[in-house]
């Protein structure tokens, strides 16, 4: 296999810091897809019309009461785990390729990722939101 030059390496890793950067936009959208959902049945579980409460349902009712939340802070829990994998295989083919090739770079490049606060703040929604969203369901799950 023939050895990749500096640039072309600098192409290929930040082809994959890119892939894994979608794909963190993807689970993150999966994510807030995920919670609009199960919000939604929780509100319609809770707030249905007093008419439809049927006594054959009541049962049904209040297992989805349970349910749902465990449902919701399970699938934050796995989305929020895949976004820190995506974080951190990105760290990882950043640091990987600034030890083996950063210093043979022409100048002039920008860097193979945004860095420092500019990163961290840009990181900070896709691992928070889901961390709020677990906190919200544990809240509900307990005052249910």
């Amino acid at each position: 296999m023939p050895e990749l030059d500096a640039i072309d390496r600098y192409r290929l890793v930040r082809s994959q810091i890119e892939h894994e950067d979608n794909l963190v936009s993807q689970r993150l959208s999966w994510f807030l897809a995920s919670q609009s959902f199960l919000f939604t049945a929780y509100a319609i579980t809770l707030n249905g019309p007093v008419q439809l409460h049927f006594q054959n349902f009541e049962a049904q009712e209040r297992l989805l009461m349970h349910v749902l939340p465990l449902i919701a802070i399970l699938s934050a829990a796995l989305i929020w785990l895949s976004i820190l994998a995506g974080f951190h295989a990105m760290r990882k083919l950043r640091d990987d390729f600034y030890r083996t090739a950063g210093s043979s770079l022409p100048s002039g490049l920008p860097p193979i990722q945004t860095v420092g606060r500019t990163l961290l703040g840009g990181q900070l929604g896709p691992v928070a939101l889901p961390l709020i969203f677990l906190f919200v369901w544990l809240v509900l799950l307990l005052r249910s």
